[in-house]
């Protein structure tokens, strides 16, 4: 039997902006298991972007469980939800949140940095993750002068800098060309081959659910299984 590493049950959440209230996700429930890529496609505007962040710990659920690598992360605070993100789970956004003015190393440091590692730790592990990104001739450049898929590389080698048990990627490929985004997708398989991470991107680009194991659809907030997974 595969390991659960990512469960969520019953999750509810809600919006409201000029007294109208709407459901963004409704009764969502799902699994992940270890070492495995989860897919989920849906429109703009679907709640795919929420329930990344739920499961990231960057937003609470009105109500539900969520419980990743067993922390059930209604019951962190503040404080147990920004260690939970340095150490267990890694967000990558859609805009990649890298740093223009800094360095490809400053950036992909800044995990280690706020957990307090030692300055040899981090430099091995930087440089050990830029190798392995395909990013080691580039260690001193401003991230501001590299490509769209450079700038993804950075982003996922910071998120993988700290060896989370868990990666979310939302809509890692939507600035990229498909020969780009082809590449970054490959990288993902590496890194559950390598690591055993779990991997959760979600997509409104279909052709890259051709790389995950499971696929999944979210569509007015709620969450149906498109394919059954490979264990």
């Amino acid at each position: 039997m595969s390991e659960v590493v990512v469960l969520l049950r019953d999750v509810w959440k809600t919006y409201t902006s000029s007294g109208v209230t709407t459901a963004v996700l409704r009764n969502v429930s799902m699994v992940a298991y270890r070492g495995e890529i989860v897919g989920i496609h849906g429109p703009s505007g679907s709640g795919k972007t929420t329930l990344l962040k739920i499961i990231a710990g960057l937003e609470r659920p009105d109500k539900g469980d969520v419980i990743v690598d067993g922390y059930n992360l209604n019951m962190l605070d503040e404080y147990g939800l920004a260690m939970f993100r340095n150490n267990v789970c890694s967000y990558i956004p859609q805009d990649f949140a890298v740093i223009d003015n800094m360095t490809v190393y400053e950036n992909v440091e800044i995990p280690l940095l706020l957990a307090g590692v030692d300055p040899g730790t981090r430099m091995k592990k930087v440089m050990e993750v830029l190798d392995y990104v395909g990013l080691k001739d580039k260690v001193y450049q401003k991230v501001g002068r590299l490509s769209g898929g450079e700038k993804q590389r950075v982003a996922i080698g910071r998120a993988l800098v700290t060896t989370p048990s868990v990666l979310l990627a939302d809509e890692p490929t939507a600035s990229l060309d498909w020969s780009n985004a082809i590449k970054v997708a490959e990288l993902f398989l590496d890194i559950k081959k390598d690591f055993g991470t779990t991997i959760i991107l979600v997509t409104h680009d279909a052709r890259l659910l051709e790389y995950v194991d499971r696929s999944m659809s979210l569509v007015d907030g709620t969450l149906k299984q498109i394919s059954s997974p490979r264990l």
